[in-house]
């Protein structure tokens, strides 16, 4: 299994910079919601985001457009590191931009995870090492030609019950993203 992670990073790293223009690198911590069978779980990560020409809905107020996430991460579950790639569509809605220059938003994804190992945890391992993960945010685009942003999420991990037994993993995540 780690043949395989080591092998396929490269690869979504690579396609993921074939089309630099419009890239956001992403950074996020997370700490883990405590589940009865984790003492305790955290994650890093980092990936790049690149937007999707498409959008619906336009109006004074704002749009929604859509987009992806590509990147890696480790988790620290009780005394465990666990690598993960990852790789997340997205739908986010963009209200119009402040006078200010700040831009609020909320955005959902769920996407694909590939992790190097499926005991992350001693007491509740996961049964496969691909689960989903589903994310719920709210954030606010800042800076000079708002090249930052934040955003607080709730990500889900889970195998759909592609087998038992699929205990699933909660966290809170703070991402900071910035446009080069």
């Amino acid at each position: 299994m780690l043949t395989l992670f080591l092998r396929i990073s490269p690869l979504l790293i690579a396609l993921a910079s074939s089309a630099a223009e419009g890239l956001e690198w992403q950074v996020e911590l997370g700490q883990g919601i405590q589940p009865s069978h984790v003492e305790q779980h955290h994650l890093f990560r980092v990936a790049l985001h690149k937007p999707l020409p498409w959008s619906w809905y336009e109006s004074n107020t704002g749009k929604l457009s859509s987009g992806f996430s590509i990147g890696g991460g480790l988790w620290r579950g009780d005394d465990r590191n666990t690598g993960e790639v990852f790789i997340t569509p997205e739908l986010r809605y963009e209200w119009t931009p402040l006078e200010t220059g700040t831009q609020w938003f909320v955005e959902a994804g769920v996407g694909g995870h590939l992790f190097s190992r499926t005991d992350y945890a001693k007491r509740g391992p996961f049964s496969t090492a691909f689960q989903f993960g589903e994310r719920l945010g709210a954030g606010v685009r800042f800076g000079e030609q708002s090249a930052q942003d934040l955003t607080l999420m709730y990500q889900h991990h889970s195998n759909a019950d592609i087998k038992t037994p699929n205990y699933g993993a909660d966290f809170v995540v703070l991402r900071y993203g910035f446009k080069m």
